[in-house]
């Protein structure tokens, strides 16, 4: 079994728009080297002056010098049945493979991260970097931010780790090959620890801030999607580098794990999730109060800052809903919008209702359209045998969800709600809701129409 221990330097920190400027590969067989290979590499485009001064590397230094493309099959050939092993090793190898397909080539390998096998044969130290790892362990390294002066380094190291590792812990890590995907900077034991049930997951950063909140059939299987494949942008190294904890609560259902996940969202807002407009309503029916204190009925493109009655995903069918409280309550049309063709409509006429008996049909008709909302409970499978899991409509909004023991006997389920589990739901919860209702008709009790 050979090792490729290997070390780049680039252009900037992250496959997707950066290159290769210089690289070293030291083949090893675990027990001493047996073969070295350095080339600059031409990036062909600028080097950015503070890459210029951390590493010496210069624009007239590689002008000269080969492209990746013409030395891709040496390097090929060098890596190619070879355990792939650098320090901090999923930035090497995502630039390597960006490279290898530009040049035509498909190549993959089993990968060992110097970073993360240390952290496991020589715990407790302060630092893991390279420059701290060689000054704890004597390791001499003249050409610090040169690819064969670190890859050197790193194959020194390669070797002090080999002949401390009594527990085979390189080679149990070459067996787990789910792990060798994991960034290097996350805790092996908390992906260990996830299950492989329905739930959320939450990626935290190093204080402990929820920087992206999933859902998942499956956790763990999930989570290590995250990291796998070659995407390099700028986003995902970013992401990828960010995640240093792993945390996670199971559901019992896929509807509980999208209502956490959404409740998550909206009390964290983690940097990494994208909002859920796609999912906000799109109208409205909505009242307010004008200058002459006539309180107005509106049919409006949806606003959250606005007093809503009721969210339509369709004008349509809000007009539908106007023109049925106008008639039933006799309210005069005057002061009422309607929404067609991109704007409101209103219906004209000279002469304004009397104040006090307009404002208290509207207050009926309000009244009236808040008694038709529905109000239900879903029971479910909980999150083991001894637990259903339970969530409550309340007057056509989500009021709670939760999980209950499984022996709870009650006549009214509000009595057995705890405070942390109510919430305020939004047009997309209650959506779900709703449809998961229709759909599961069983698992419904206490319906109220």
């Amino acid at each position: 079994m050979n090792y490729a221990i290997v070390d780049i330097e680039t252009t900037g920190s992250y496959a997707g728009s950066n290159s290769i400027t210089e690289i070293a590969i030291i083949i090893h067989n675990g027990k001493y080297v047996l073969e070295r290979y350095q080339s600059l590499v031409n990036p062909h485009t600028t080097i950015p002056y503070h890459i210029q001064m951390l590493t010496g590397i210069d624009n007239e230094m590689v002008a000269e010098a080969p492209t990746f493309k013409e030395i891709a099959p040496k390097i090929f050939e060098l890596l190619s049945n070879c355990i792939f092993v650098a320090h901090n090793v999923n930035f090497d190898y995502s630039f390597i493979v960006k490279e290898f397909e530009a040049s035509g080539y498909n190549w993959k390998a089993p990968k060992l991260c110097t970073v993360r096998l240390a952290r496991k044969i020589i715990p407790n130290l302060a630092s893991y970097s390279l420059g701290k790892l060689c000054q704890n362990l004597h390791i001499i390294n003249n050409a610090r931010h040169r690819a064969m002066g670190d890859a050197e380094a790193t194959a020194k190291l390669f070797e002090i780790l080999i002949s401390k590792d009594s527990e085979c812990i390189i080679d149990a890590t070459l067996n787990k090959t789910k792990e060798q995907r994991l960034p290097t900077y996350i805790n092996e034991e908390d992906f260990l620890k996830l299950p492989d049930t329905i739930g959320v997951y939450c990626f935290k950063n190093k204080e402990g801030q929820i920087i992206y909140v999933g859902k998942a059939v499956n956790i763990k299987k999930r989570v290590l999607s995250h990291f796998s494949g070659n995407n390099s942008t700028k986003q995902r190294q970013s992401f990828l580098n960010e995640i240093k904890y792993i945390d996670y609560l199971e559901s019992g259902t896929e509807l509980m794990a999208l209502l956490m996940e959404c409740q998550f969202i909206k009390k964290f807002w983690p940097k990494y999730n994208k909002a859920l407009k796609k999912f906000e309503p799109k109208f409205g029916l909505m009242q307010y109060e004008d200058q002459n204190g006539y309180t107005r009925l509106m049919v409006s493109p949806y606003n959250k800052n606005a007093n809503v009655i009721q969210f339509f995903e369709r004008a349509t069918e809000a007009n539908q809903l106007l023109l049925e409280v106008i008639d039933k309550f006799s309210i005069d049309p005057i002061l009422c919008f309607f929404y067609t063709e991109g704007e409101k409509s209103k219906i004209e006429n000279s002469k304004l209702p009397d104040l006090e008996e307009h404002n208290t049909k509207v207050y009926e008709a309000i009244d009236y359209i808040k008694s038709k909302a529905k109000s239900f409970t879903i029971l479910d499978q909980g999150r083991n045998l001894e637990e259903k899991s339970y969530i409550h409509f309340k007057n056509g909004q989500l009021y709670a969800f939760g999980f209950l023991d499984i022996y709870h006997q009650f006549n009214n389920i509000e009595d057995l709600i705890p405070s942390h589990d109510k919430c305020i739901g939004n047009y997309y919860m209650s959506s779900l809701v709703l449809q998961y209702a229709e759909r599961f008709p069983r698992k419904v009790i206490n319906k109220i129409q």
